[in-house]
């Protein structure tokens, strides 16, 4: 079974809009996360150490009531929030509440007792019970600590097995060097004067070089597994902007996919000799900046052609009309600095995507059936056998046969992998026992098979 990847992101400690808040109301933290700029009043407690911010929010966008849609700012209610503080030289360390916790978040840029001034948000955590400070690295600086060992710059020039090599290195030296991933920080600023305060957050962004051969995707490695799997599941769209170079070599070879005509954006293969597919990336337009993205291509075999378009964005002043009420995401509730409930709308997309992936999973079911007509009696032995130890696994962590049987049937495709089984001579050439035998007749619903 193919690899299941995970994403692992190392979230900052103690994110500073997201606790210590005194209100009640969650809609306040819309302004705050991918970058926003806060201002509002604050009151300093020197005797308690303790600074409350009160910010007035306001979110401008498109409100719908009813079947009306109109693009207006809507004020929020005062969000009142609490922070601890404490200096270490000419640091300043906030811990979000009244009181102080495991870690805090240190600053600098500003004078030593003294709150006023501009101050920075550092990787630097402070533990106020130990004394003492802990500062974290980038996890894209480990990462080329470890790749100076392979003697290259880029995972790219890895080949398969100094590549697995390199994911166990870099995995044993993040246990050792805890760290920050790149794209997962928030640049904290405040600025206060007085009872004037500014609360200044902005994503980090990092500069990754734009990935554009399509057809060394996660989507294209995706679609040979399938194909060598006999899977019936298309792949998704947007992983044509994930590399994986490394696993369509892999799954080519092992699917005997015969590529032809390859470059970043097309591909003809042909599998086992027989099959013909060819994808085509047509479109490829996004504007981050503005929040739109379009995506066109097209996957073909035989007859059957399956064109996906896709378009999808943030909605803008000129978007905000009942013309495009098919195209709205769902909307979300906000609530104004009077109590008043608005439904705002923020994204909409324009896509065929469901109609694409159902086109193109019956090119792969063609294929399949048509690759497993000679070995269709050890396959279903081979998916039984998978089937059956999954259930004995769940039944040992406590699931009834029942429960155990439900949840394997959604992972075992027992009708498409077992369908030579409907008949009394494949059954018997399939040499199970019984027991099995009378299983799977009661899954398929073939009670009267197995007498």
């Amino acid at each position: 079974m193919k690899k299941i990847k995970y994403l692992a992101m190392a979230g900052v400690a103690a994110m500073l809009y997201a606790c210590g808040s005194d209100s009640d109301s969650g809609s306040n933290s819309i302004a705050a996360g991918d970058g926003s700029e806060r201002h509002g009043l604050v009151v300093i407690d020197e005797s308690n150490s303790v600074i409350k911010p009160y910010l007035q929010d306001a979110v401008e966008g498109c409100f719908m009531r009813g079947l009306d849609f109109s693009w207006k700012t809507v004020e929020l209610d005062v969000d009142q929030l609490s922070y601890k503080y404490e200096f270490v030289g000419d640091t300043l360390v906030l811990h979000s509440g009244k009181s102080f916790s495991e870690y805090g978040i240190m600053y600098v840029g500003g004078k030593e007792g003294d709150l006023n001034g501009t101050w920075q948000s550092t990787l630097c955590r402070y533990d106020h019970e130990e004394e003492e400070t802990t500062c974290y690295k980038l996890c894209s600086e480990v990462k080329a600590s470890v790749l100076k060992k392979f003697e290259v710059e880029s995972e790219d020039e890895l080949d398969e097995v100094d590549r697995e090599d390199f994911e166990e290195e870099y995995y044993k030296k993040r246990q050792k060097t805890p760290c920050f991933e790149d794209d997962d920080i928030t640049d904290y600023t405040i600025k206060i004067s007085g009872d004037d305060i500014t609360m200044i957050t902005k994503d980090r962004e990092t500069e990754e070089k734009e990935f554009t051969d399509y057809m060394n995707s996660e989507y294209i490695s995706d679609l040979y597994y399938a194909i060598y799997d006999g899977s019936t599941s298309a792949p998704r769209f947007y992983d044509l902007f994930e590399e994986d170079s490394a696993d369509v070599k892999s799954y080519r070879k092992k699917a005997d996919i015969v590529e032809k005509n390859k470059t970043e954006k097309s591909v003809t293969i042909i599998v086992a000799e027989e099959d013909t597919v060819s994808v085509t990336v047509k479109t490829v337009d996004i504007d981050e900046e503005n929040g739109k993205y379009e995506v066109g291509m097209v996957v073909a075999s035989g007859k059957r052609t399956c064109e996906l378009n896709y378009k999808s964005g943030r909605v803008n002043e000129g978007d905000c009309s009942a013309d495009n009420l098919a195209y709205f995401n769902e909307p979300s509730k906000i609530e104004d600095v009077d109590g008043m409930t608005y439904r705002m709308v923020s994204y909409m997309e324009d896509s065929n995507e469901g109609d694409f992936d159902d086109c193109v999973s019956k090119i792969l079911r063609a294929i399949a059936k048509k690759s497993s007509s000679s070995d269709d009696d050890d396959r279903c032995s081979e998916v039984m056998s998978a089937y059956d130890s999954c259930v004995e696994e769940l039944m040992d962590y406590g699931y009834t046969r029942s429960e155990a049987t439900s949840v394997c049937e959604m992972n075992y495709d027992l009708d498409d992998y077992c369908g030579m089984a409907k008949t009394a001579t494949s059954a018997e050439a399939l040499s199970m026992s019984k027991f099995k035998k009378n299983r799977m007749a009661q899954i398929l619903g073939l009670q009267d098979l197995f007498k």
